[in-house]
């Protein structure tokens, strides 16, 4: 009896020390309340959703479906126009089919985007026209050369503007951000690394600038040992980041921010990253308002999405 109660007893303490040790997610702990007064008058003049999410919400409909969901409900149109593109994989539609379904099923009026096989005026146009834009995964490096040589940036950051929600998962919830930091193949790959202590694959990832839409670096997949190593990373890196597992989902209107979970996983998180502010492995998920202060923060000193 002794023994169950001395363990019951070493539990709970490891579990409050744990709790006390982990990083404090008050934007008071970080900015001064000068700041954050400064920070609150931060006017958003942008219309649109970002709905960027690091992967999973794929092994079933019903969890396709969250997805489909949400974007609609924060659309608020009855039969939205639906713009689906697969410059993560190369423009290649095949085997992209299920969300195009889902959206057209929800009852969207479903168009496709391949930005390297379409005239500029086709680009415009659909983007132009699109009230939900969703980008698949891939690769970052791939659709960052499409987009640039289509004109693709600009219009999304237009798209953005009016109001557009725009989805992505993997390489697609990075193309939203300032940068994401991906496998630096145009080839698409995903490696899982299980050979300990999981380091000499680092020189195969590397940053890319994106739409600059969030004042982020994301990384995708953080739960999946092929990126973690990106939480070294984020420490040194100027930028902030999004560090986003399997199974969340960022959610930024008018710069205040929500962490979605797939209820089947429920355990998964989101931590937010920015040494200059102190800010190391914060998990959001709970609680994003941090976020949108970091967010704040980088607007009301100059930031502007980068020149492509």
């Amino acid at each position: 009896m002794k023994k169950i109660v001395a363990t019951c007893l070493l539990a709970c303490f490891c579990a409050l020390c744990l709790v006390a040790c982990s990083p404090s997610n008050d934007p008071k702990k970080y900015f001064s309340d000068e700041e954050i007064a400064e920070l609150e008058k931060v006017e958003y003049t942008a219309k649109g959703t970002v709905i960027a999410y690091g992967g999973g919400f794929d092994q079933n409909d019903d969890q396709r479906m969250i997805i489909v969901r949400k974007s609609m409900d924060i659309c608020g149109k009855e039969q939205p126009k639906m713009l689906f593109l697969t410059s993560g994989h190369n423009d290649e539609l095949e085997g992209n089919e299920n969300f195009v379904r889902h959206y057209a099923d929800a009852g969207c009026i479903v168009k496709t985007l391949q930005p390297s096989l379409e005239s500029k005026e086709a680009v415009v146009e659909k983007i132009g026209e699109a009230d939900i834009i969703y980008e698949t995964g891939g690769n970052l490096n791939g659709l960052t050369q499409i987009w640039g040589k289509a004109g693709v940036f600009a219009e999304m950051r237009k798209a953005y503007e009016r109001g557009a929600v725009l989805v992505g998962v993997s390489t697609g919830a990075m193309c939203w951000a300032e940068m994401g930091y991906d496998n630096s193949s145009e080839e698409e790959t995903i490696r899982v690394i299980t050979d300990f202590p999981f380091i000499g694959k680092e020189a195969e990832y590397d940053y890319y600038y994106a739409t600059g839409i969030l004042p982020f670096c994301i990384c995708p997949h953080f739960d999946n040992v092929a990126y973690k190593h990106f939480g070294r990373k984020a420490q040194k890196l100027d930028v902030p980041s999004l560090a986003i597992e399997n199974g969340a989902a960022v959610i930024c209107r008018a710069g205040k921010y929500e962490i979605m979970v797939d209820p089947t996983t429920p355990k998964r998180k989101c931590y937010l990253y920015f040494p200059e502010k102190g800010i190391k492995k914060v998990d959001v998920t709970e609680n994003a308002s941090l976020v949108g202060y970091v967010d704040a923060y980088r607007r009301l000193n100059g930031y502007k999405a980068h020149d492509e």
